[in-house]
């Protein structure tokens, strides 16, 4: 194979991935969110240890990608659909609070939502693509991570499957 040839697929294999389409699962590289903080948009931080007792669905955004709009709102009927059962927390990777939040406001998110610019927590969770999605169970270990977008139903099965 030319090396023409291999670095071409190379890079549409890069592309795919980082599309988010394939739902791919990978493992996080540690597997629990016990000590793990993330940034609040006031300046703040939140613990994963106090949501500790519930599971959680912990989804990566970004207002660039065009999945994690799309799945947003499916995210939001799920979260109200399983409010007190399940917790969500919605994790931005944007460089800054303003894009994030209009975008939050936007797709009508109204669970908790927090954010990662350094990207620190995303590569703890091992995201391949974006968006990327966690199930924690109650005892706060990370019992899958998906890649890709999710739609409600999918979003349901995969939290009956994994954490509930």
């Amino acid at each position: 194979m030319s090396s023409r040839l291999a670095t071409a697929l190379l890079a549409v294999t890069l592309l795919a991935t980082a599309c988010g389409d394939d739902g791919d699962t990978t493992t996080a590289t540690a597997d629990s969110v016990r000590g793990l903080d993330y940034a609040t948009f006031d300046g703040g931080s939140a613990s994963f240890d106090d949501r500790i007792g519930t599971p959680m669905v912990v989804n990566f955004f970004a207002e660039w990608c065009v999945n994690c709009i799309t799945e947003m709102p499916e995210f939001e009927a799920v979260s109200q659909d399983l409010a007190g059962r399940v917790d969500f927390i919605g994790i931005s990777i944007d460089r800054g609070p303003a894009e994030a939040l209009a975008l939050v406001e936007a797709t009508g998110v109204t669970y908790d939502v927090g954010w990662d610019p350094s990207e620190d927590l995303y590569a703890h969770f091992a995201g391949l693509s974006m968006p990327t999605t966690a199930f924690v169970d109650e005892t706060g270990r990370i019992t899958r991570v998906w890649s890709g977008v999710l739609d409600a139903e999918s979003l349901r099965e995969k939290i009956d499957e994994e954490i509930l």
